[in-house]
Formats: structure tokens, C-alpha cells, sequence
């Protein structure tokens, strides 16, 4: 892999699906986490999934993005719903080329397909948190356990059932309710494991 000594901080943010073609935008949780983090980073792309017209544009915009920002010495990525998914499947993409220190999902998910996603985390990958619920919403979203080769640092946080300030946590709210503590990860003042 291409080891950049000298080089950008570069967080690349994947929010959730956008049901109604792209007039939402980004999800209030994911640009709370984009502006908390700025100063943290050179560089931070925070961009959502299309879920009725993406084809793939996501994870192009993502990639040719991260083609841009010229060397980089540091890239996190974070995901929620099917932006983790789109997270996990950028990290693979960029295997040959870029180290991810670190890689933070939220209840990974894509509605009744839930159950296909590959949740195998490459091996450029050195550090992973994903916090999710297994709970299916009304779109039978729902998040898992990630898995990863013995030399990527894993951590899965099940929330299923779980209460966070008096809120039972969804596939709904559970990216809002984390983005406190996503922001200490993604800061570096949160530890990552433990």
C-alpha cells in the first residue's frame, strides 16, 4: 500500500439514504459530525446516498474526491444506513492504494436487503467501530456485526434494545443519538477501543 509520510488529514462522511430523490440532502446527524470535525482535518466530504437514482455515483463521487485532495497521511470514513455500506465498499475500492486508520458505521443497512451485505472489512483497514441495532424499521433496515482479518482492530457495539438519553434507539434515531460520541472518535479525543 501507498504509505504518504507527509501528506492531508482526510475524512470522507457517508450519510444515509435520501428516500426522496435527492431534495433531502444530507442528514442533520451527518453534517452535525462534518461541522464538529472540520477543524480537525484538512479536507472532509460529506455526501449522501440517492436510493432511487444513485447508480453508483456515491461511491464514484467519493473516490474521485479522495483523486483530488492530492497525498494524504490520514483517511477516516464514516457511514450510516447504506453510507456505511458505501463506506465499507470505498475502503475496498481504495485497498491497493490507501490506508483507512479508521472506519466508523452506523447500523449498517439497505432495507429488505439488509441481510446481503457484505460485512467483511479489507485488510487496509486498520480500525473499525460499527455500532449497530438489529431491529428492522418499516424499510427493514437493519444493522450487524462487521468481521475483519485478524490484523484490523474491531470493535461492534449492538445496541439492539438499548436506551440512549431515555430514547429507545432505532434504525431511525440511531445516528443522531451517536453523533456525540462518533465526533470524539473521529476527533481522536474519544478511545477508539476498550
Amino acid at each position: 500500500m501507498n504509505q504518504v509520510l507527509s501528506g492531508k488529514k482526510v475524512a470522507v462522511l457517508v450519510g444515509g439514504s435520501d428516500l426522496f430523490s435527492g431534495l433531502r440532502g444530507i442528514s442533520a446527524a451527518t453534517t452535525r459530525i462534518k461541522q464538529a470535525i472540520k477543524p480537525w482535518y484538512n479536507d472532509v466530504l460529506a455526501i449522501n446516498y440517492n436510493y432511487f437514482l444513485d447508480f453508483g455515483k456515491t461511491l464514484i463521487t467519493a473516490r474521485e474526491y479522495l483523486q483530488t485532495v492530492g497525498p494524504i497521511k490520514q483517511l477516516v470514513l464514516y457511514g450510516y444506513s447504506k453510507g456505511g455500506e458505501v463506506a465499507l465498499e470505498l475502503a475496498r475500492s481504495l485497498e491497493q492504494q490507501v490506508s483507512v486508520q479508521l472506519l466508523v458505521t452506523i447500523d449498517i443497512a439497505n432495507g429488505p436487503w439488509s441481510d446481503k451485505i457484505n460485512r467483511s472489512i479489507p485488510a487496509n483497514v486498520e480500525k473499525v467501530i460499527n455500532v449497530f441495532q438489529s431491529n428492522p424499521n418499516l424499510l427493514r433496515s437493519r444493522g450487524a456485526a462487521v468481521y475483519a482479518s485478524e490484523n484490523t482492530a474491531i470493535r461492534n457495539i449492538d445496541l439492539t434494545g438499548a436506551r440512549i438519553h431515555e430514547e429507545k434507539v432505532t434504525h431511525s434515531n440511531i445516528e443522531m443519538l451517536m453523533a456525540h460520541q462518533v465526533i470524539g472518535w473521529l476527533r481522536g479525543e474519544q478511545p477508539v477501543h476498550g
